[in-house]
């Protein structure tokens, strides 16, 4: 397959054999067969069109936040968006490219003294993936600043511009339906860079309080479930601090996996087997995974 993709560095600059364990929060992933890194959303857009027509397999990797991949790696082609990450102002907006990471989105919008996304702040991850997800806090997603974000179809290979309306994302999950993103415009508040250095610095002392931000995790490991708190009944399950391999149950926050050390992808399955099955049997309650399983 290298020999045939050669011709594809001239769409993205193109490395084999990457380790995605340098790309993801939680510090584990085997090596990525293909690893293309396109600059700008036009590169982006022919890349995946042409593996698309070529039939080649493909994953979308942002700050590989929310994300466990596999140790034996990903046959195929992953692109990192780590490459496009501009932002530009049009107004009261922000047009952002999908690789622009969610602490320069809180810079540039402190700078500008632009307020609606201060729940982003101390969340890891790009644009793009913030869209996939519905990156927020329990009642508050990225989606609610969005004024309209460009997404390309990878079923019929097109490019269409969709308002929130459209889309209709959900707690968690942006509900693209596969379709990837190419940019967003983002409607937010005109305040004063000291208004918005508050708003930002108040959300981060309290998820520094709580929140394991000096190890490696990938966030929540659960969604919470409708009126109650998935770190709250694993607590109370008494699964606080358990461990297998490298892979452990954070003892600041339940809903948290962090890596203490050489963890794999089986130790972090098998913690989430671990978590959903106490949880189900002491709670009566089925925890889904918000952590992304490649």
């Amino acid at each position: 397959m290298t020999d045939i993709l050669a011709e594809y560095a001239d769409l993205s600059p193109m490395r084999h054999s990457v380790a995605l364990s340098d790309y993801t929060t939680l510090r584990i992933g085997g090596v990525a067969e293909l690893f293309f890194e396109p600059a700008k959303p036009e590169h982006l857009v022919s890349l995946l069109s042409r593996l698309q027509k070529d039939g080649v397999p493909w994953r979308m990797l942002g700050a590989g936040a929310n994300v466990l991949i596999p140790d034996a790696g990903i046959k195929g082609a992953v692109i990192h968006t780590g490459g496009m990450r501009r932002a530009f102002r049009e107004d009261e907006c922000l047009r952002v490219w999908p690789g622009v990471t969610l602490p320069q989105l809180l810079n540039i919008t402190r700078e500008l003294g632009l307020a609606g996304i201060e729940n982003l702040a101390g969340v890891p991850g790009h644009v793009g993936g913030a869209l996939a997800l519905n990156a927020g806090s329990s009642d508050w997603g990225i989606w609610d600043v969005v004024r309209e974000a460009t997404l390309w179809d990878p079923q019929d290979d097109t490019l269409q511009a969709y308002q929130p309306t459209e889309i209709q994302p959900q707690y968690r999950d942006g509900n693209l339906s596969g379709r990837v993103v190419i940019e967003a415009l983002l409607a937010l508040e005109v305040s004063t860079p000291a208004a918005v250095k508050t708003l930002f610095e108040d959300v981060v002392r309290r998820k520094n309080a709580t929140q394991p931000v000096t190890m490696s995790s990938a966030g929540c490991a659960f969604r919470n479930p409708r009126g109650d708190s998935a770190g709250r009944l694993i607590d109370a399950s008494g699964l606080k601090g358990s461990r297998i391999g490298g892979a452990v149950i954070s003892e600041r926050h339940a809903n948290f996996i962090v890596n203490d050390g050489g963890a794999s992808s089986a130790d972090v399955l098998a913690l989430i087997d671990l978590m959903q099955e106490t949880v189900l049997e002491k709670q009566g309650i089925e925890l889904h995974r918000e952590i992304i399983v490649w």
